[in-house]
């Protein structure tokens, strides 16, 4: 695929000329710093108030590592030929094994180990990888000419470790902060033109928890075929795989009944409510609007809503992708889509990293930053609905109101993407007015000549 003006062009970064050539701060990026900075508070109050975090302190019964815990026990229990997703930890009945069958393999060899070593070992795991994704991030934007200082790079990493986004994956051994640096390898490889290992790296993490395949709404929109076709490959071998080592029918099992289990569906019906579980999704406001408009209706018309909704603001960003922001722009929707369209928890979030901060270092300025900025920052705030309602009820009766009102129906997290997708959403409107305008002035002055 021969390269457009408006691709980025970029070498694989060289360790030594990528740690000689860099200053303490290179450039003043205050919007940028903002943005990732607000993000630390709440994550670094989770580990703070957290009694159970220590070399000293920590409770192998509490709920930190259960996530682990799990990919341990499913393990052993696939080791043993049995339903390793009728496993759980001892004591943590509600906690089960929620991947495809051909991905416990991962987490065979973390038994040679006990649980809580193998835990530790996969918390090394992940800071590692955090720190492999921070410096592929940095290098990602430096490619638009901003050259960014050992500052910035601790700020990112900080993002994937320390943020209230990724606080949960730390403390509960998840694999969320994997996937998100998957989601940074992915992107860089396609811009490096590596478009085959971009559609591997891609498929591996859509074969984890599934719902990351929708990037490949961005692989066809920017045809990027070949990145299509090894993910397509990547995937089907790795469902194949898992069919002929497990069966057909643990197969089954885990499309018809875990993802299901994992969403609470019947908690949609009728709204979801301000104390459920803190999913982030574009289904717990549409929810309320839904079954006020339609009492009868059933939780799969709000899917089909929540669908057509999210399709709707990925078809208005695909439309142009030629200038470097807009196709940034489209990333962020692809990537804020595929963790809003169906229930996600805040830990997702991970996944929207790569075009969060990139859009926040290169869209210096025009119409709609400050809503995208503002929106970021909303996006950094770690707290439940419940919690937020509580608090905004404080404020003076004019604002009370209408801030219960909206916390009630939907989470920080979500309201500030969709803010910070309006910001960019303007950006567009504008960008294309301007090139409207820009044409019929070309053409008065040709019909003059």
């Amino acid at each position: 695929m021969q390269a457009r003006e408006t691709d980025i062009h970029m070498r694989p970064p060289r360790p030594l000329d990528w740690v000689r050539r860099r200053p303490l701060v290179a450039d003043t990026h205050l919007g940028a710093w903002l943005v990732v900075l607000a993000t630390l508070p709440f994550g670094l109050d989770s580990y703070y108030d957290n009694p159970y975090i220590g070399l000293t302190t920590w409770d192998p019964e509490s709920l930190m590592g259960v996530n682990y815990h799990v990919y341990h026990v499913a393990a052993e229990a696939a080791m043993a030929g049995e339903n390793f997703y009728t496993a759980h930890p001892p004591g943590q009945a509600v906690f089960e094994y929620l991947y495809p069958p051909i991905t416990v393999l991962a987490w065979y060899p973390f038994t040679a180990l006990g649980w809580t070593s193998g835990f530790a070992l996969f918390t090394a795991i992940s800071v590692l990888a955090a720190a492999v994704g921070a410096w592929v991030l940095v290098d990602y934007v430096e490619s638009f000419g901003h050259e960014l200082g050992w500052v910035d790079v601790a700020f990112v990493f900080a993002l994937f470790v320390l943020s209230t986004h990724a606080f949960g994956s730390i403390y509960y051994g998840n694999i969320n902060i994997l996937l998100g640096v998957a989601f940074v390898v992915g992107f860089w490889a396609l811009s490096a033109h590596r478009e085959t290992l971009a559609g591997v790296v891609f498929s591996l993490a859509a074969l984890f928890k599934v719902f990351p395949a929708l990037v490949g709404l961005w692989l066809l929109r920017d045809r990027q075929w070949r990145a299509t076709g090894a993910a397509l490959l990547t995937g089907t071998a790795g469902l194949l795989a898992g069919v002929a080592l497990f069966g057909l029918d643990l197969t089954r099992y885990y499309f018809r009944v875990v993802p299901g289990e994992r969403s609470r569906t019947a908690e949609f019906v009728g709204g979801y409510p301000v104390d459920g579980f803190a999913y982030m999704t574009v289904q717990r406001p549409l929810s309320h609007l839904l079954w006020a408009v339609r009492p009868e209706a059933t939780y799969s018309e709000l899917v089909v809503l929540s669908v057509a909704v999210c399709a709707g603001a990925v078809a208005f960003f695909y439309v142009d992708i030629d200038g470097q922001t807009e196709r940034l722009m489209a990333i962020f929707a692809t990537t804020v889509v595929t963790v809003l369209v169906l229930p996600s928890l805040r830990w997702y979030a991970v996944l929207v990293f790569l075009p969060l901060v990139a859009l926040a270092y290169v869209w210096r300025t025009g119409p709609g930053r400050g809503a995208f900025l503002a929106g970021a920052l909303l996006f950094s705030v770690g707290e439940t609905p419940e919690t937020v309602v509580s608090s905004v009820g404080g404020l003076p009766d004019p604002l009370a109101g209408p801030a219960v009102a909206v916390f009630s129906v939907t989470t920080p997290q979500t309201l500030g993407l969709a803010l910070a997708l309006a910001g960019c959403a303007w950006y567009k409107l504008r960008a294309t007015d301007s090139r409207i305008v820009a044409a019929l002035r070309t053409a008065r002055s040709r019909d003059t000549l």
